[in-house]
């Protein structure tokens, strides 16, 4: 197994908080050793994404803060188990129990939008934001969500650097994904979507994570509907504090 897949045996949260919109943050699970800096800067971000699909609805999505020592996914890789739970299934339980257990995490879980009390979906068209509270010297962001009417198409970012200034947005546009963990049969019996209603029903692959190939619509999907071309999400980070 690559040393990535390795590295991204997974630690997604350091506080035992599941909700980022809670405020979870590490208390010293950090790269330098385990020490602490005297005065680590307290920083808040507020995290949009954006759906730009017309028929997949985003599941609700991990986000890790973290440094360079930490790498939880990337292309080329062999997905952990923790990236196919959620590329398959939409279930990040799998990454929060493994909590601390990585040095160089230090705030993250599953996102609950601003406006609401508990995780859900993004539908088509939707956008969700949520705030990510981020203490000590943690430059690094890493999202992951499943595309749900699919075998194991996922979206995210890959390690991309947090704003440093206040005020300051970056936005990604993001593609689709494939885990390379389940074949892409398209029947409805392995999609825990709305199309199949049927999560933790697997058809093992064993390929690296890579672009997705698209909807064929040989099966229960429809290429118009439920297309993963092109650009699937947009991803605004922006600094409050």
């Amino acid at each position: 197994m690559p040393r990535r897949a390795k590295t991204a045996a997974i630690a997604v949260i350091a506080a035992g908080a599941l909700a980022v919109g809670a405020t979870a943050v590490a208390t010293g699970n950090h790269s330098n050793g385990g020490k602490m800096p005297k005065k680590a800067p307290d920083r808040s971000y507020q995290i949009t994404v954006e759906n730009l699909t017309g028929g997949q609805p985003i599941s609700p999505p991990l986000l890790v803060a973290h440094d360079r020592s930490a790498d939880l996914w990337s292309r080329g890789d062999i997905a952990n188990h923790a990236v196919a739970a959620i590329a398959e299934d939409a279930n990040n339980a799998v990454a929060l129990e493994l909590a601390g257990k990585i040095r160089g995490i230090g705030a993250g879980g599953t996102g609950v939008d601003l406006e609401a009390t508990d995780p859900a979906p993004i539908g088509p068209g939707a956008a969700q934001t949520y705030s990510l509270d981020v203490r000590g010297y943690y430059g690094k962001l890493t999202v992951l969500a499943m595309l749900v009417n699919s075998n194991d198409a996922f979206t995210g970012l890959d390690s991309v650097r947090l704003p440093r200034k206040i005020g300051a947005t970056r936005s990604h546009y993001r593609m689709a994904y494939d885990a390379g963990s389940e074949k892409n049969n398209e029947g409805a019996k392995y999609i825990p979507g709305p199309v199949g209603g049927n999560p933790f029903v697997r058809d093992p692959e064993g390929n690296v994570i890579r672009a997705h190939p698209g909807v064929r619509g040989g099966a229960d999907l429809d290429p118009t509907v439920h297309s993963l071309s092109g650009k699937v999400a947009k991803i605004s980070i922006t600094r409050v504090r």
